[in-house]
């Protein structure tokens, strides 16, 4: 299995994401839960031109997907090498009456749009395509556009 390389996990708050990143760039992300203090992915996506705005655009956001596993099933888990701040909250697992938005996200930037691309395909093949992962489909090399749910094109 391949490494995520990315920054984080933090909290797919406005806030937090204001908090971390500081430039507009073309970028990836993933997103997910906690689960004690191992972050464990269920999306992987990117922004060709401004990564921060993309991650905005998901707060709050229901999943695209209507699977909702238990977080023991997640492809990816990295540990937290340090520990979390007492007021950021925690799911052990994700189900049927939970809050079906993610609720952490990690992020890395990228040079160009193409390097973004290239990467969010390396992420979506090592953590399991659209079968370990919410993404309902493979990467597209369209540029996104603004408010656009991923899974949604064509």
């Amino acid at each position: 299995m391949g490494r995520l390389e990315m920054s984080g996990s933090y909290p797919l708050t406005d806030e937090g994401i204001d908090e971390v990143l500081t430039r507009t760039s073309p970028g990836n992300y993933a997103l997910g839960y906690m689960d004690g203090n191992t972050f464990m992915v269920f999306y992987v996506g990117r922004s060709d031109s401004d990564v921060r705005h993309r991650l905005h655009e998901w707060v709050g956001a229901p999943s695209c997907s209507d699977r909702y596993a238990p977080s023991t099933k997640a492809p990816w888990g990295a540990h937290q090498r340090q520990s979390l701040p007492l007021d950021v909250p925690a799911l052990a697992r994700v189900g049927i009456g939970a809050d079906s938005s993610y609720r952490r996200f990690a992020y890395s930037y990228a040079p160009s749009a193409e390097a973004a691309y290239e990467k969010e395909w390396r992420n979506y093949d090592d953590f399991g395509g659209s079968d370990g992962l919410d993404n309902a489909a493979p990467p597209s090399p369209r540029r996104e556009v603004p408010g656009e749910c991923v899974e949604q094109r064509t």
